[in-house]
């Protein structure tokens, strides 16, 4: 793994994050991953890493921080983390987790948190794998226009 490095997402890594997003099964655009990164860049709270190996976007990592009304300290999460089927199992979501996790904690962040899919079984491992211990289930809804 000495070939990869762990480097913030630039504008022009749009088109391989939007590849990398339908793999985690979310349908983009680059076009729309663009004005994602467009609207994320440069927010103290919100950052994305990507693996690369020589120009290769091989995986990313999405984090984000936020104050709570629960903890005195702030939370991390990990919003989205992938890496590309051709570079899986050779450790680089444990180093995109582990750089993660050191930014979160640089920014003032005491408690890390993920919610992966219930049926990603090899991401629910890799969290294990990584100290992540498992504390509840989520709950979604896609909110629609309410009211006038």
């Amino acid at each position: 793994m000495s070939g990869i490095k762990v480097r913030m997402a630039t504008l022009s890594d749009a088109e391989e994050l939007a590849r990398l997003m339908v793999e985690l099964g979310y349908p983009t655009t680059s076009d729309r991953m663009t004005a994602r990164l467009e609207r994320l860049s440069g927010r103290e709270d919100h950052a994305i890493f990507v693996a690369d190996e020589d120009g290769a976007v091989a995986g990313m990592i999405g984090l984000s921080v936020s104050p709570t009304l629960y903890r005195d300290d702030l939370d991390g999460a990990i919003v989205a983390l992938v890496v590309s089927s051709n570079f899986r199992g050779r450790g680089i979501a444990g180093l995109l987790v582990a750089h993660g996790e050191r930014w979160l904690y640089d920014r003032g962040a005491r408690l890390a948190t993920v919610k992966p899919n219930s049926r990603r079984e090899d991401a629910h491992r890799l969290y294990k794998r990584c100290g992540y211990e498992h504390t509840g289930l989520r709950f979604t809804k896609v909110l629609e226009r309410l009211g006038g």
